[in-house]
Order: C-alpha cells, then sequence, then structure tokens
C-alpha cells in the first residue's frame, strides 16, 4: 500500500532567525571573501563567473575566470572578439557551448541593449544560453536583487541542516529558501550558503545524493566533442577520418559528435569536413 510523503514542516520564526545568524556568522569568519568575481558587481563579469561555475569546480575557473576578464573586461570587447579566440580561451574547461552562448550573449548585449547586461531574471533568460537559475544568480550578485535561487550546494545545505528528505520537491525547496532569505543580504546570503556547503559540510552525504551525475568522460562523444572542437582553435577546419585516427574511435562516433556540435549551431559539417560555424 502506497503512501503520500507529508510535505515537510516550514520552520518558524524562531528557527528562521537562528538559521540566518549561524549561516551569516559562519561567513563572516570563514567566507571566500577574496573569489575574484565576489569582489565586483559588474553583471557582464559576474555571468562570466557563473558560466565558467556550470559543473566545473572553482578552483579550475579561477585562473581562466581572471585571464578572461583582463582579456575581454566587458560585453564591448568580447562582441568584437572571434569565435575561435573565444574557444581558445575557454579551452581547458569543457562544455564550449557555454562559451558560444557567452559570446553570443555579448553580442546580444550590445546591439539589442546597448552595452548594459538587463537586470531582471525575466530579461536575463531571454540571454543566449541562460537559464533560471543563472539569471537569478547574476540578479542577485550584481544587483543584490531580493530573490532566491538554488544549486547544488544550497539544496545540500537546506536538506541537511532542516533535516528534509532528499526526495524534497523544487517548489518546496524554493518555499523554505524564500522564507529563509534575509531582507536586504541576497547577495551574502547566496555566498553564505555556498560556502557553508563547501567548507562545512562533508564533500559526500549519503543522504543527500546529487539529483544527477556526470556522465564518464573517457570514450564518450562528449570527449569526441571537445576533441573536435579543440582542433577547430588552432586550425581552419578538421575532419571526421581525422579525428576518429587520433582518438583511435570509430568514424560513426565523431560523426555522431560533429553531428551534434552542428545542431547547436557550433560547428558546420560539409561530407567528412568540419569547420566552425560561421567560418
Amino acid at each position: 500500500m502506497s503512501t503520500t510523503r507529508k510535505k515537510p514542516p516550514l520552520p518558524d520564526e524562531k528557527a528562521v532567525r537562528a538559521f540566518r545568524r549561524k549561516i551569516l556568522d559562519f561567513y563572516r569568519k570563514h567566507g571566500r571573501h577574496d573569489l575574484p568575481f565576489r569582489l565586483t558587481t559588474d553583471p557582464y563579469q559576474i555571468l562570466v563567473a557563473e558560466i565558467m561555475l556550470q559543473q566545473t569546480q572553482v578552483e579550475r575557473v579561477l585562473g581562466k575566470y581572471e585571464e578572461w576578464i583582463e582579456r575581454w573586461p566587458d560585453v564591448y570587447s568580447l562582441a568584437g572578439a572571434t569565435a575561435r579566440q573565444v574557444l581558445t580561451a575557454w579551452s581547458g574547461l569543457g562544455y564550449n557551448r557555454r562559451a558560444l552562448n557567452l559570446y553570443q550573449t555579448a553580442r546580444e548585449v550590445v546591439l539589442e541593449y546597448d552595452g548594459l547586461m538587463p537586470e531582471t531574471p525575466e530579461e536575463l533568460q531571454e540571454l543566449p544560453g541562460i537559464g533560471p537559475y543563472t539569471a537569478h544568480a547574476v540578479a542577485i550578485f550584481a544587483f543584490n536583487a531580493p530573490t532566491v535561487t538554488i544549486d547544488a550546494n544550497i539544496r545540500r545545505v537546506l536538506l541537511h541542516e532542516f533535516n528534509w528528505p532528499a526526495d524534497t520537491s523544487d517548489t518546496e525547496l524554493y518555499e523554505l529558501a524564500e522564507l529563509l532569505l534575509p531582507p536586504k543580504r541576497s547577495r551574502d546570503w547566496h555566498n553564505a550558503l555556498m560556502d557553508y556547503s563547501r567548507l562545512a559540510l562533508p564533500r559526500r552525504m549519503d543522504h543527500i545524493p546529487p539529483k544527477s551525475r556526470q556522465s564518464q568522460f573517457e570514450g564518450s562523444v562528449r570527449q569526441v566533442r571537445g576533441e573536435i572542437v579543440r582542433r577547430l582553435t588552432t586550425r581552419s577546419y578538421t575532419t571526421v577520418d581525422a579525428v576518429a585516427r587520433a582518438m583511435d574511435c570509430p568514424t560513426d562516433k565523431v560523426h555522431t559528435a560533429a553531428r551534434a556540435l552542428e545542431r547547436e549551431g557550433t560547428v558546420a559539417l560539409t561530407g567528412n569536413r568540419i569547420k566552425l560555424s560561421g567560418e
């Protein structure tokens, strides 16, 4: 006989105040206040960081982020780059579509918004590759918007600290997050929650498994996609056969990877030849 799970109880006002003090005190004493993307409220620079941090650890992002901002400090400079330059600078971070989306966003902001990044999550989601989480994160960290967003780290904190089950719905978590949000401190609050997750909680908590797991990279189509893009950062074109030989894999797998990149608008595939889209 199946039973319907009861909705977890929301904390009362006293528990909310105690939780806020706990998290903000931890952040004041132990927070990573010197991270370069926390030293700015420039929405473009924060967007760069948020896109880089998707599925990538902070330590891997730091050097790339600083190099990127030094080279392209604003949307105008990035919009004036080439796709090959952007992909070359992105090399090593993976998921190359993120770089091209960022590039297209810069060009669109210059053309459609006179170089000014939109401020609301709704407007931000109209830009290439910006989903609900990233749109809210930019609004929070750039403009201190009184809204909430939940990534894997914040989810861990909320479930662990309030002893909620791992199958808690997003709707329930967002209701809790909105209740906990301190007035006028959205930026500090979200930074604090993320730092508390990374620094105070165990890296692995069996009672809170991740919602999704990254697929194996070695030997995958994703690895082939990365090799195609890597080659196109140093030459005008490559071929399916050349990639297959270099990776010692079937040409069918390379075709599959190239067609996926073509559907995304990253490359153009003509017979055996692959080149960056638009070149």
